[in-house]
């Protein structure tokens, strides 16, 4: 069904995400709140998609530093009809400035959508890249610590997640992993390298100090030449003349 819209003398009839997109151009974008009033809960019969959500998304509102709440309050509870991917969450979650903006999308959309749209560790890492202040931290338990950790299988995965959160997230992740399932994504050199590029300094010692008990420092680093490659690229000078140490001793163990 049609939705009517009118400005000053002028009314409308709206059916397309298009002609809304139009009506918008052709009107001064302080008017933009009223025109999203007169629409309301109608917009699911407009806006049907992601591309066509994301494209009001950025015409909407389109002042400086504005909120944009007024056109995701218009979707209620169906937002999650028009966010469905992981491409939009990032590009939804870019477009709005405001942090408490951001966490009225991601509660609105609330887990089980989140997590529909999320289908590796990247999109996790993209949605991180772009919130603000403390709601990454909001972000991260509302899709759940669980569903975050069974993404994390290789050292490069759990590499690009660290580096997407703050220092205590970090800690927090790697507490829930559990040094056990820590040590399952490293089984080779390229996984250690990427391990240590994404850990605190801190982290990087426990580590090392893990794969000796477990004795895996040996299993995973075959060569000399892969232990320079890895104190090369992933660590700090410390923490690499720490694990040339600990390599020297489980060598001369073995």
């Amino acid at each position: 069904m049609p939705c009517r819209i009118s400005y000053q003398d002028d009314c409308v009839e709206i059916e397309s995400a298009e002609e809304l997109l139009v009506a918008l151009e052709l009107t001064p974008p302080e008017v933009d709140e009223e025109l999203l009033s007169q629409i309301g809960e109608k917009i699911t019969e407009i806006v049907t998609n992601d591309e066509e959500f994301l494209l009001l998304l950025e015409k909407i509102i389109d002042t400086k530093g504005a909120s944009k709440q007024p056109y995701l309050r218009c979707f209620g509870d169906k937002l999650n009809k028009v966010v469905t991917k992981g491409e939009t969450l990032k590009k939804s979650l870019a477009l709005l400035c405001r942090p408490s903006d951001q966490e009225y999308f991601l509660a609105t959309l609330g887990q089980s959508a989140l997590r529909k749209c999320i289908s590796n560790v990247g999109d996790i890492a993209e949605a991180l890249e772009w919130l603000y202040g403390k709601t990454d931290s909001f972000f991260l338990e509302l899709i759940g610590w669980d569903f975050v950790i069974k993404f994390i299988n290789s050292g490069a995965c759990l590499s690009t997640l660290v580096k997407s959160i703050e220092l205590q997230e970090a800690r927090e992740l790697l507490a829930k992993m559990g040094w056990e399932k820590v040590l399952e994504c490293i089984q080779s050199p390229n996984d250690l390298m990427y391990a240590f590029i994404g850990l605190s300094g801190a982290s990087d010692r426990d580590l090392i100090d893990k794969l000796v008990e477990h004795e895996k420092l040996q299993h995973v680093i075959p060569s000399t030449q892969e232990l320079d490659k890895i104190c090369q690229r992933g660590l700090s000078h410390e923490n690499a003349l720490y694990l040339r140490a600990k390599y020297s001793e489980t060598k001369s163990s073995v």
